[in-house]
């Protein structure tokens, strides 16, 4: 069976996932989306619950692809490498809305 599409549904999984939670933070929220309101509280929790369902539906293709010890490894790297991309994403958005300085 190939792997490939197994990995590449974990890791996008995984990186949604992690976006949606840091949109689920005001901070994030308000530096992508508004920066003058704050997102609602309605907004933050279906935020947080995608963000656990594409957490937890990143699981299926992980434990599908390598069974479950290396599934679980697998699922645990997909969620670091994933908030290590939407930090990197985040740091590189602020960088490049940043106002030049006078």
């Amino acid at each position: 069976m190939p792997e490939a599409p197994f990995l590449i549904a974990v890791f996008a999984l995984a990186y949604a996932g992690m976006a949606l939670a840091a949109l689920g933070l005001d901070r994030h929220w308000r530096d992508l989306v508004d920066p003058r309101r704050p997102a609602s509280r309605r907004q933050v929790r279906c935020l947080r619950a995608g963000a656990i369902a594409c957490g937890l539906a990143a699981l299926a293709p992980a434990l599908a692809c390598d069974g479950m010890a290396i599934g679980l490894l697998l699922w645990i790297s997909a969620l670091t490498a994933g908030a290590l991309a939407v930090g990197a994403t985040l740091a590189i958005h602020t960088v490049m809305m940043a106002k030049p300085r006078a």
